[in-house]
């Protein structure tokens, strides 16, 4: 429970600076032209670059929570351990291709 809290954490707050940003930036300042940006528009957020910010920021700290030297054996691991899965997603491929292409 307490890494999905501290995962929503993460992800609220980025959400709460963004939601401030926009604010901020659309206030009575952004109506002068010359004041913040040079084309008269205001600032606006691009919210792809907004979600792939959130995602890295995520897995970021997720990454800084594992050991870097026991990374390999811990996917090693856990490719033993799907093998049943990569086995089952293979069979259902060839089987797919066959109707697909037949």
């Amino acid at each position: 429970m307490r890494p999905a809290l501290g995962f929503l954490s993460v992800v609220a707050a980025g959400l709460l600076i963004a939601a401030c940003v926009a604010v901020i930036g659309n206030g009575p300042a952004s109506q002068y032209p010359n004041v913040i940006l040079h084309d008269g528009r205001g600032f606006t957020l691009d919210y792809g670059s907004l979600i792939i910010g959130l995602v890295l920021g995520v897995l970021l700290s997720v990454m800084g929570r594992l050991p870097l030297a026991q990374l390999p054996r811990l996917i090693v691991h856990w490719l033993i351990n799907n093998e049943r899965n990569f086995y089952r997603a293979g069979m259902a491929a060839v089987l797919l291709a066959i109707l697909v292409f037949y």
